[in-house]
């Protein structure tokens, strides 16, 4: 549990009961609304200013005017750039709070320690390998951070910030502490997440004071008895680590309110539960046990339980003595039945309890009519429990991958509804009590054996997202199209044909995915759809589009375009005009061809064109200036070469495509030369006709006596470049070039014309 850039407030009257507040709040009166917008400098000659905040303003050093600020207290330089601090930092003697997250420090200068009054420094995400001695000058700090860098050790000084009350250091290379860290016999908050620690330091069971310790991510094995010492202890976190077993110490820490055991190798709790009293927060999630203790009953104070992930077969059978429980998370066990006790429980809002064994909910479960969230996924149920229709309360339901074959009425007695998940089941039909949940926003009734739609559905007139998919559907059902509030739909996975023109009423519609359906043609009534940002139609399970219409770039907002596995050999020349296009995924086609157009696509960021037959890309792609990534993974690319792709970087494909662009001009320019040397002046106005270059323009050149015949062959030649293929590359230009004088009977001039392309091919590869 990372403590992130949230400034912990420890007031000095009573810490322990305040430790959990953030310093944001107590800013307000130092940190201007306005901070946000300040400018990347400061104003000089003004010590009046206390705070300063130049967060995210791609900052590479702190603007000097900020030094002239003398009476500052608060610095913000979080999200920049910088790599060191300047020795000018000690001008700031009267500085409070410094935060420098997200930079990329790799120290701190000795001069740090001229910040006598300094009471919280923040370098989390940074690149500090070691902590100056310095540090040792900061006599007023109650709040470091320094979560996130490449620290292995402490200073020894450590324990000469005897004020400290906040110490956290996750995310680093720790493998122990100073022994002077006992010394900080003012520590309240000390986190260790996410290091190699596994052994516990022993100066950690002399902090006395201390409330919250978190220690997952580690490597501890086991803890030692000295547990017990930190009577205070409040909060305790050792996910991730390796334990098999809890010292019973553990068990004295009788201030506890949170305790997180999460994803160890424990198989047993002790009876001694009982002892904790306080605890609120009980989380042994991913472990080994195959049942809990029933003395966890007599921890009156839980409010969330959870259990989810390990072999349990059964709950506690007093369980209904945890009075203030609200929430129990239970999902993933080999549990067969809920116990009917939990309807007593009545502060419980959320029963997780996916992927077990349950064959029914136990009626009594009617009484439980607070709960808002009910996930009952993955089990073996074969209606929808009728202890359900009680649950007023329900706003998220979740019964995906049962056995439910049908849908009661009783339904609709949960009309507060916003959610509901009944994906893999057995419905054969789209139930019209679903109708009656006029709240309801979200309905996943996908992977069933539904093929229609009644027309009581535009009764939903909250719904806004609408999964369908893998169902028995044959057309697009135009009752969907009365949904006013529409804004996401799937129905991929079925043997949908065509879509109506009534789609035009989905004013707010933004997510269609139509992909292995029975499509002839692309269906253009999308076209209509206006509000469209995600188009997905891809179809490696249906049939195969050959082809898509230039009425494609109607749909202005689109920002993510998936056409993956069809037949499509070339992309609309209209595509250029989707300026909104920020994804664009056309894996395994049979596309050898890319539009110029597609260099216009200013917003594109991702671009995959994996398995197709492309050997080429358009010379001026390199203007996608905020393309991030470009697959071309499984092409037979020359243009550039494979070699340079497989980075999925636009910046060296651009590189070499501009150096190949003049490269392939000079070659061509040969070309036109070394045929220019080979026509006849016979031949030159017949040659002249087949080209297509008008008479006047001709006689134009001919009656220039200053030029040679071959000077006006190639004045010819590049006439015709410039008016008949302003945007064809050299090399296809000089395909043609040798089509026109094979048309000519000039085969002279073709055959030397061919020789000279293939000679030059060879140098290049």
């Amino acid at each position: 549990m990372e403590c992130k850039a949230l400034w912990v407030i420890l007031p000095e009257a009573d810490p322990k009961t305040c430790w959990h507040k953030h310093v944001e709040d107590n800013l307000k009166n130092l940190v201007p609304s306005d901070s946000n917008n300040m400018p990347r400098t400061v104003p000089s000659g003004t010590g009046s200013i206390t705070s300063i905040n130049l967060n995210s303003k791609e900052l590479t050093e702190i603007p000097p005017d900020v030094f002239r600020c003398t009476n500052l207290q608060c610095l913000l330089l979080s999200n920049n750039f910088m790599t060191h601090l300047p020795t000018s930092l000690c001008h700031l003697s009267k500085l409070e709070i410094l935060s420098l997250e997200g930079n990329a420090l790799v120290s701190l200068p000795p001069e740090i320690c001229s910040l006598s009054q300094l009471t919280a420094l923040n370098v989390n995400h940074n690149q500090i390998a070691v902590l100056p001695h310095e540090i040792s000058g900061l006599k007023n700090i109650k709040q470091l951070f320094a979560n996130n860098n490449k620290l292995s050790q402490l200073p020894p000084c450590l324990g000469d910030l005897t004020t400290l009350q906040v110490l956290c250091i996750s995310g680093n290379s720790m493998k122990t502490l100073p022994d002077s860290t006992a010394s900080l016999k003012n520590l309240h908050v000390l986190n260790l997440d996410g290091n190699q620690i596994s052994a516990l330091p022993k100066a950690v069971f002399r902090l006395s004071q201390l409330v919250k310790l978190c220690l997952s991510g580690n490597q501890i094995k086991s803890l030692p008895k000295e547990i017990g010492d930190l009577k205070n202890l409040r909060e305790l976190s050792l996910s991730s680590n390796q334990l098999t077993f809890l010292p019973v110490q553990l068990y004295n820490l009788t201030s506890l309110e949170e305790l997180t055991l999460d994803d160890n190798k424990l198989t047993a709790i002790s009876d001694k539960l009982q002892n904790l009293k306080q605890l609120k927060v009980l989380s042994i999630a991913n472990n080994l046990l195959t049942d809990i203790t029933e003395k966890v009953c007599w921890c009156p104070a839980i409010e969330c339980l959870k259990l989810n992930g390990n072999q349990m077969y059964r709950l506690p059978t007093k369980i209904h003595n945890l009075r203030n429980l609200k929430e129990l998370h239970i999902e993933r066990n080999a549990l067969e039945m809920l116990p009917d006790q939990l309807a007593h429980l009545n502060n419980l809002s959320v029963i997780v309890c996916a992927n077990n064994n349950l064959l029914w909910i136990p009626i009594e479960l009617k009484n439980c009519n607070q709960i808002t969230k009910l996930d009952l996924s993955g089990n073996k149920l074969s209606e929808v429990p009728q202890a359900l229709s009680s649950m007023t309360s329900l706003l998220y339901l979740n019964l995906n991958q049962n056995e439910i074959h049908e849908i009661a009425n009783s339904i609709i007695h949960n009309r507060k509804l916003e959610h509901l998940e009944l994906s893999g089941n057995k419905l054969t039909v789209f139930s019209v009590h679903f109708c009656g949940l006029h709240n309801l926003a979200y309905l996943d009734l996908s992977r069933n054996e539904i093929n229609s739609v009644p027309s009581a559905i535009s009764n939903l007139e909250s719904l806004s997202e609408l999964l369908l998919h893998s169902n028995k559907f044959r057309r697009f059902p135009i009752e969907l199209c009365a949904l006013k509030s529409l804004q996401k739909i799937d129905l991929s996975g079925n043997q949908i044909e065509t879509v109506p023109s009534g789609i035009s009423l989905l004013e707010g519609l933004r997510y269609v995915n139509l992909s292995n359906n029975s499509f002839k043609v692309f269906p253009r009534e999308l076209f209509s759809v206006s509000s469209l940002e995600t188009l997905k139609i891809s179809q490696k399970d249906g049939r195969k589009l050959i082809s898509l219409p230039d009425e494609l770039s109607k749909l202005k907002n689109l920002k993510e375009l998936e056409i993956s596995d069809n037949n499509i050999k070339t992309l609309p020349g209209s595509i250029g005009e989707m300026k909104n296009l920020v994804q664009l995924t056309a894996t395994s086609n049979q596309l050898y061809h890319l539009p110029a157009s597609i260099s216009s696509l200013a917003a594109l960021q991702q671009l995959s064109l994996k398995g197709n037959q492309l050997t080429s890309l358009p010379s001026d792609i390199s203007g996608l200036q905020k393309l991030r990534e470009i697959n071309l993974d499984s092409n037979p690319m020359l243009r550039p070469p494979s070699l340079l792709c497989d980075g999925k970087r636009l910046y060296p494909i651009g590189r070499y495509l501009q150096s190949a662009d003049l490269r392939d001009e000079k070659i061509l320019q040969k070309t036109f030369k070394l045929i220019s040397n080979n026509i006849p002046a016979e031949d030159f106005s017949f040659f002249c006709k087949k080209l297509r270059i008008k008479d006047e323009e001709v006689k134009g050149i001919v009656k220039n006596r200053s030029l040679q015949l071959p000077d006006k062959i190639l004045q010819v030649l590049n006439m015709w470049k410039s008016e008949r293929h302003p945007q064809t590359a050299p090399e296809d230009i000089a395909e043609q070039l040798i089509r026109v004088l094979l048309m000519c009977d000039l085969h002279s001039a073709a055959l030397k014309a061919n020789v000279f392309k293939i000679n030059t091919k060879a140098i290049k590869f």
